[in-house]
């Protein structure tokens, strides 16, 4: 009975230890990848009503807007257009013609455009090109700052633009002006407005707290001794150099200014001499 008994024991340990243990685990591992899929799925259903919502924007955009070409290879057709769209940019541009040549469907005015202006009317001007009717490609651009002159928000610019035209009387439409559109701009951030920029000089003799004592003060205002010795009274908000004066502490008689020290905002806090 006992070797039985021994028996039994023995295959079910064997039987439990050796088969059903690592089926266990098997199982187990298949349920853990079975789980990071239907997340992974999960995420990506919830990403399907927008992306249903951008195709379907696209589509109409797509469906009522069609492209044209300009209706012949006078480059004055293509100039007056820029000169439209330039109404929302207003930048200063040259635009000289350079050649036109022919496909086998369609011919290409090839332009070159110069210019300054800012930074952000560029991009609006750029962005219009691409988005509006008439089929043109912008190439070989290039973007240089003003600097101080243009109070860093100006750039030159220049590219080559190829405008697509009707060479075999397609396009049978009536003379009008193409249609402007322009798309969604990513980002009008300047890339080449500085983040250091020179400090302009004091022509206006304000009061320079780098050079000046704090005499006294009140709730409502400051008296300071300015670089030149002149005693002056500040309140909150009034201007000094690269700045203004932003708080009074009469408890513990001091007073905070906030300056622009060409793009790098420092606080100097003066307090009352005693």
């Amino acid at each position: 009975m006992l070797v039985v008994l021994v028996l039994i024991y023995g295959s079910g340990y064997a039987y439990v230890h050796f088969v059903q243990k690592p089926e266990i685990e098997r199982l187990e591992l298949s349920v853990s990848g079975l789980e990071n899929e239907y997340n992974q799925d999960q995420q990506t259903a919830d990403l399907v009503p927008m992306l249903r919502e951008q195709f379907t924007q696209s589509r109409q955009f797509i469906d009522n807007y069609d492209k044209i070409i300009f209706r012949n290879n006078n480059p004055d057709e293509v100039f007056r257009f820029l000169t439209i769209l330039n109404n929302m940019s207003n930048l200063n541009f040259n635009y000289v013609f350079q050649d036109s040549t022919i496909t086998e469907d369609y011919g290409v005015l090839r332009s070159e455009i110069s210019g300054d202006g800012s930074y952000r009317g560029l991009m609006t001007f750029i962005n219009a090109i691409e988005n509006s009717e008439p089929v043109q490609k912008i190439n070989n651009i290039a973007i240089s700052p003003v600097g101080m002159d243009g109070g860093y928000q100006n750039v030159n610019f220049t590219f080559t633009l190829n405008s697509n035209y009707d060479t075999h009387n397609i396009f049978d439409s009536p003379e009008r002006t193409p249609g402007i559109a322009t798309g969604n701009l990513s980002s009008n951030h300047n890339p080449f407005f500085p983040l250091i920029r020179s400090v302009a000089p004091n022509v206006d003799e304000l009061p320079d707290v780098d050079n000046s004592r704090l005499i006294g003060l009140s709730s409502s205002a400051v008296f300071l001794l300015n670089q030149n010795g002149r005693m002056l009274t500040l309140r909150q908000n009034d201007r000094v150099y690269l700045g203004r004066l932003e708080t009074i502490n009469v408890r513990e008689g001091k007073a905070t200014f906030r300056l622009n020290r060409g793009g790098i905002i420092d606080l100097v806090t003066l307090e009352v001499q005693r």
